[in-house]
């Protein structure tokens, strides 16, 4: 590097040493090197006879080169300061970005709601994402969240649905329906609550659940396996029986069971299953029916309540009227 400077000094450096030289000059302690060894040179030449004028040209050349070299390096240390001072500026703008990502990061995810329904005349089989098993009877829905089995096991039920459900104390089952809710751990039970019936009943084969009301908060019942529980909704009383739990049950198998159930009600039952509606004669609607469906047809079922009680059933349009037959 020696002989670089000093042709640099005598004016005779090509363009690629003077390039060469000016990065030398710019890492670490080279600047004193080079200050030294011009001072090294000076001496050399001190003796040496160089006429005025040679040494004036000789003094401008030297004065222009170390002037660019100062530039380009005063315009280095400027563009190392530009991106220094833009780094720090981009630290500062990203930090409340980042804080906010990292805040919405662990808030938690909005629910998204599944719905499964049975159309009327129908009855549908669901495995929820714990393995329980809900039998849906017709023209009954259930809604459950996309954190279900994850921070809860709520489900929403309009309609009747027999639940067979897989155990987890950590984190209970809880079915509402209108006013009331049913809270299991792990357990087999039904429910039926219908918007249009005048009470919601649950009955429980196997394990155990607590009733409660979203209206009262005192309101609390625990059950016990073959029980049956009926819940009033207009007059919010709940009354506990033991039953044979198969008649009320056995639907999700195919089976309807009739026991001693009031024409009114027996008719929302029928309409459900068969998806047909029925009008009747308010003389006839507390008239009681006990019998058993199967496979019947809606014809064969019409045709065995006439034979047992006084009805007759009339197709008018779309609409099936029952009346009461005095003959």
């Amino acid at each position: 590097m020696n002989s670089t400077i000093k042709n640099y000094l005598s004016g005779r450096s090509s363009v690629a040493e003077q390039k060469e030289l000016l990065d030398w000059i710019r890492k670490d302690d080279n600047l004193a090197r080079f200050q030294s060894i011009k001072n090294e040179w000076k001496n050399e030449i001190a003796g040496e006879d160089i006429p005025f004028v040679h040494y004036q040209a000789w003094k401008e050349i030297q004065n222009k080169l170390f002037d660019q070299m100062q530039t380009n390096m005063n315009r280095t240390q400027r563009t190392l300061n530009f991106f220094r001072y833009a780094a720090i500026f981009l630290l500062l703008f990203s930090i409340p970005s980042l804080v906010y990502l990292a805040i919405r990061s662990k808030s938690p995810a909005p629910l998204v709601y599944t719905t499964v329904a049975a159309d009327f005349g129908q009855i549908s089989k669901v495995q929820l994402p714990d393995s329980s098993v809900i039998w849906i009877n017709s023209g009954s829905t259930i809604k459950y969240n996309n954190q279900f089995s994850v921070s809860n096991r709520d489900i929403e039920l309009v309609g009747e649905a027999f639940f067979k459900v897989r155990r987890n104390p950590e984190i209970p089952l809880v079915v509402s329906s209108s006013r009331l809710q049913v809270k299991v751990l792990g357990t087999e039970f039904s429910i039926s609550a219908y918007p249009e019936e005048s009470h919601i009943q649950v009955v429980l084969e196997k394990g155990k659940v607590e009733l409660t009301s979203d209206t009262d908060v005192h309101f609390r019942q625990e059950m016990k396996p073959g029980e049956l529980a009926t819940f009033n909704k207009k007059g919010k009383e709940l009354v506990i029986s033991n039953v044979n739990t198969e008649l009320y049950t056995s639907w999700k198998d195919g089976l309807v069971n009739i026991y001693n159930l009031p024409l009114s009600e027996l008719v929302i039952k029928l309409e459900k299953r068969y998806n047909q509606k029925f009008i009747v004669d308010e003389a006839i609607q507390k008239m009681p029916f006990t019998f058993t469906i199967k496979n019947e047809n809606l014809g064969s079922v019409l045709e065995l309540m006439e034979k047992i009680t006084p009805i007759v059933a009339i197709q008018r349009g779309n609409v099936i009227e029952l009346k009461h037959n005095k003959k």
